[in-house]
């Protein structure tokens, strides 16, 4: 199994619809800063991509709304790889409150250049998935 990485998220009140609970959209915005601290956590950052004049952008997101998130709850999003290519990923991503899974998704995503176009990964980040692929502990992130 691929390692996974964990966030940890807090709920807030400007994310809340006015039936009370977490907006659907909001759910999309944890796992993308679940993807950025995911990233952080092995040393890669956004400067790190300008050098290599190649970026990550999503394709695709297939999701699933399980459970509502209400204000304050403490949610872990996880992350891990699934799958990729030369220039293509994909991660499964599920956010969890308490034991209770509330959330999960597929997200598909390619590595561009800076003409927009396919790029192959960065050498960093095939080392980070390779070593990835051959972990099974969890890697937890800060609060």
């Amino acid at each position: 199994m691929s390692k996974i990485y964990t966030c940890i998220l807090h709920a807030r009140g400007y994310e809340l619809d006015s039936f009370g609970h977490v907006n659907h959209a909001v759910y999309i915005q944890y796992l993308e800063h679940a993807r950025w601290e995911m990233l952080l956590a092995e040393g890669i950052t956004l400067e790190s991509f300008k050098q290599w004049q190649r970026w990550p952008v999503i394709s695709g997101i297939q999701a699933t709304y399980l459970r509502p998130v209400f204000l304050n709850d403490r949610l872990e999003v996880r992350t891990r790889l699934l799958s990729r290519s030369r220039v293509a990923f994909v991660f499964d991503q599920e956010i969890w409150r308490d034991e209770q899974k509330v959330f999960q998704a597929q997200v598909n995503g390619v590595m561009i250049n800076e003409h927009g176009r396919p790029a192959s990964i960065p050498n960093k980040m095939e080392q980070m998935i390779q070593a990835s692929a051959a972990f099974t502990e969890p890697v937890v992130g800060d609060e």
